[in-house]
């Protein structure tokens, strides 16, 4: 039987002014039913001494400091000390709703039968706090998998996993840096795991000079996340085979050079019909009004903290969540 209802399994690597300000929320947040694991990937930042304190203070429940390879790593580690129920990742420079995820935690404990909940995610430029987006296109993946078993991805930041499966959806794959996006490939490829979707924004992506996304896609590896990406998805996506077909359309992009000339002339059609076509990632102000002074980078990082806060308890509040998901007989589409 499990410890506690909920781990928060936080990684991180020489990020600390940013993670302390992730530790202080998630740390508040805490409930006497929840646990907090970090692992650590070595950093030489002081990270590893201000986890010793959390950790001597009863602030944290476990943590370990020690060189890792890599993001994927360090959560496989954390996933497998956790003592919970249930298991929310948790990034060291993002921001989470701690009350939709507590929302999120109670339907998984009364709906035994999901293995993995995810969700609503905001993205936030740190050099542009006045505007937040909702990552529309991933809401319409869940449902695209929902309602046609389509292979997608979805972020990681909203994840929460049912720690017993585990053993259904295994660990993290090492090998890759886009670690969420082939989690969600392959869970949504395999026929026995049960999803389910929290219209709530459980977590906001704070996109930095250190986020994974920008490190990754530098210099002459500008496309080097779409190309990662797309291997993963013709590994994963039985509609990719060995034959001349599927190879032609993982090399040769015929689909959109015969969409590109088009799309003027659609939405042309449209707005003279004046009928709604979507126009990209829902973007929402977030009241944030930049002082006369420029601040410095401890200030706005603090504000950018506060933003993201804000932006997330201000749409929840206007919105009532709902979760969509299906039952499954895991006996049967495991036979």
């Amino acid at each position: 039987m499990a410890d506690y209802k909920l781990s928060y399994v936080l990684t991180t690597y020489n990020k600390l002014p940013y993670l302390r300000e992730v530790v202080a929320r998630l740390v508040a947040a805490r409930q006497s039913d929840e646990e907090i694991v970090v692992c650590d990937g070595g950093s030489n930042d002081g990270t590893p001494q201000y986890l010793r304190e959390l950790f001597e203070a009863g602030q944290i429940q476990q943590f370990v400091s020690e060189r890792d390879k890599g993001e994927a790593h360090g959560f496989n580690k954390a996933m497998l000390m956790a003592r919970g129920e249930l298991l929310k990742l948790v990034t060291d420079d993002d921001a989470f709703c701690y009350p939709a995820i507590r929302e999120a935690c109670d339907f998984m404990q009364a709906n035994p039968a999901v293995d993995v909940l995810t969700g609503n995610c905001g993205l936030i430029h740190m050099e542009r706090l006045e505007t937040a987006s909702l990552y529309d296109d991933v809401a319409d993946n869940f449902r695209r998998w929902l309602n046609e078993r389509e292979v997608v991805w979805m972020i990681g930041l909203p994840l929460l996993i049912r720690r017993s499966s585990l053993a259904i959806t295994g660990l993290f794959h090492t090998g890759v840096v886009q670690v969420d996006t082939e989690f969600t490939y392959r869970i949504t490829s395999l026929k026995g795991v049960s999803l389910a979707w929290s219209t709530a924004v459980i977590s906001t992506r704070l996109e930095n000079p250190q986020s994974n996304f920008r490190v990754m896609n530098q210099g002459k590896a500008a496309d080097a996340s779409t190309q990662e990406s797309d291997r993963m998805r013709y590994y994963y996506d039985k509609q990719y085979g060995n034959d001349l077909g599927s190879l032609l359309r993982q090399r040769v992009p015929y689909a959109e050079w015969l969409k590109r000339p088009l799309r003027p002339l659609k939405r042309a059609l449209f707005d003279a019909l004046q009928r709604p076509q979507y126009q990209g990632n829902a973007t929402l102000p977030t009241g944030y009004v930049a002082p006369a002074a420029t601040p410095n980078e401890a200030a706005r990082l603090a504000a950018a903290f506060v933003v993201a806060d804000e932006f997330m308890a201000a749409y929840n509040a206007a919105h009532p969540t709902d979760f969509l998901f299906k039952q499954q007989n895991l006996t049967k589409a495991l036979a």
